[in-house]
C-alpha cells in the first residue's frame, strides 16, 4: 500500500512537471519549449527588461548586458556582477552559463542563432522577443505575462498601451500626414522601415521622409533600418515637415543647458535651414526615454501633438510617461524630456 502511495506521489509530480511544459513561436519563427513560470531567465535590451519590471517580475531576471546598464540610475535592481555581455551583438556565454538561467531572450536584431547554437550543449533555451518593436507590444508583454506567471499585471500593460493607441488612431482619423525627418543623436543618422521609430513616427500621424528606403538595397556602409547614415543634401530635397532629433538616453531629466547645445548645433546646419520645418519653427528635441517609453507609445503621443496640436490639445505625452515610470517601472518621474524653439 505504501509503495502504490509513492508511485502515485511520483506520477502526480512528473503530470505537474509536464503540464507546465509549453511550447512558443518567438519573434524568429522559432519552436521554443520552456518550462513555466521562467525563474531565472538572462535578459538583452532594455525594452525587454523594462517589460519584465512593469510586469512584477523583475526580481526573476537574473542576468543583462551592459547596454542596458548604462544608465544605473534607472536600474537599481542591477550591479556589476548582472552583466552578461556588452549588448545583444556581444553576448559574454560563460557569464551566462554561470548563472544557469532558464532562458535567454533577445530581440530579432541580436545574435541569437550564434547563442542558441552556444548555449545548447548547456540545455539553456533562446528566445526572440523584440520589445522595442512598437507593432507588437501586446503579443510581446502578453507572452510574458505567460513566461513569468503575471498574466493580469501583463493585461494591465497592455490595457494602458491600446487605450492611447486607441485614441491615436481615433483622433488622426482623416488628417493629411506630414513629412517628418526623424533624426538619432548622431548627425545624419536616420532610421527606416523595419525599424521601431518608423513605426512609432506612422503611429504618431507622421510620414518618415526616409520611408521609401529598402535597406536591402543599400550598401551595408550606410547602416541598418535603426541607423541609417543620409547626406545632408537629402534632408533638404526631401522637404520635411517637422524636424524631431533624440537625445542621449538618461532616465534623469536632461539638463536645459545640454539641451540649449543641441539644439544651436541643430538650427545652424544649413540642411536643416534649408527645410519647411526650419521655416515654419517645427523643430523638436526629444529625451531617449520618452521617445521609447512602452513600446515607443509615448513618443507616438509626442509626436502626434507636436504634428496636429489642435487635436492633441488636451492629451500630455509625459503624463502618459509618468504613469509609465511610475506606475510599471516602480520610480519616481523627473519631468522636462523635450525642448522646442525658444519664444523669442
Amino acid at each position: 500500500m505504501k509503495i502504490m502511495k509513492i508511485l502515485a506521489g511520483v506520477i502526480v509530480l512528473l503530470s505537474a512537471t509536464a503540464a507546465s511544459a509549453e511550447t512558443f513561436v518567438d519573434d524568429a519563427g522559432r519552436t521554443v519549449e520552456l518550462q513555466l513560470p521562467i525563474k531565472r531567465a538572462v535578459i538583452f535590451n532594455r525594452y525587454a527588461v523594462e517589460f519584465a519590471r512593469a510586469i512584477g517580475a523583475i526580481d526573476q531576471v537574473v542576468g543583462v548586458d551592459a547596454s542596458t546598464m548604462r544608465d544605473k540610475a534607472y536600474w537599481p535592481q542591477f550591479n556589476d556582477s548582472d552583466i552578461v555581455g556588452q549588448g545583444q551583438s556581444d553576448p559574454n556565454y560563460e557569464a551566462i552559463v554561470a548563472l544557469d538561467p532558464d532562458v535567454v531572450i533577445m530581440p530579432r536584431n541580436g545574435v541569437y542563432e550564434e547563442a542558441a547554437r552556444q548555449l545548447a550543449p548547456f540545455g539553456i533555451p533562446v528566445m526572440v522577443v523584440t520589445a522595442w518593436d512598437t507593432l507588437e507590444h501586446v503579443d510581446n508583454v502578453t507572452t510574458f505575462g505567460k513566461l513569468f506567471g503575471k498574466e493580469q499585471r501583463a493585461a494591465d500593460l497592455v490595457a494602458y498601451y491600446t487605450g492611447y493607441m486607441d485614441l491615436l488612431h481615433k483622433r488622426l482619423e482623416g488628417v493629411e500626414p506630414k513629412r517628418v525627418y526623424f533624426e538619432e543623436v548622431r548627425n545624419y543618422v536616420t532610421v527606416t522601415p523595419g525599424s521601431g521609430w518608423h513605426d512609432m513616427i506612422e503611429a504618431g500621424g507622421g510620414v518618415n521622409i526616409f520611408g521609401d528606403i529598402d535597406i536591402s538595397k543599400e550598401p551595408s556602409s550606410r547602416g541598418n533600418e535603426n541607423s541609417f547614415t543620409i547626406d545632408p543634401e537629402e534632408i533638404i530635397a526631401r522637404k520635411p515637415d517637422v524636424v524631431i532629433k533624440l537625445q542621449p538616453g538618461a532616465y534623469q531629466t536632461i539638463p536645459v543647458e545640454k539641451f540649449e547645445t543641441a539644439w544651436d548645433g541643430l538650427v545652424e546646419r544649413q540642411d536643416i535651414q534649408g527645410t519647411p520645418a526650419y521655416r515654419n519653427s517645427q523643430l523638436h528635441l526629444i529625451n531617449y526615454y520618452l521617445a521609447g517609453g512602452s513600446s515607443k507609445i509615448t513618443g507616438a503621443l509626442q509626436i502626434a501633438k507636436w504634428l496636429y496640436p489642435a487635436r492633441f490639445e488636451d492629451i500630455d505625452p509625459e503624463a502618459a510617461m509618468k504613469q509609465w515610470i511610475e506606475d510599471f517601472q516602480g520610480l519616481p518621474f523627473q519631468a522636462g524630456m523635450t525642448y522646442q524653439q525658444p519664444t523669442p
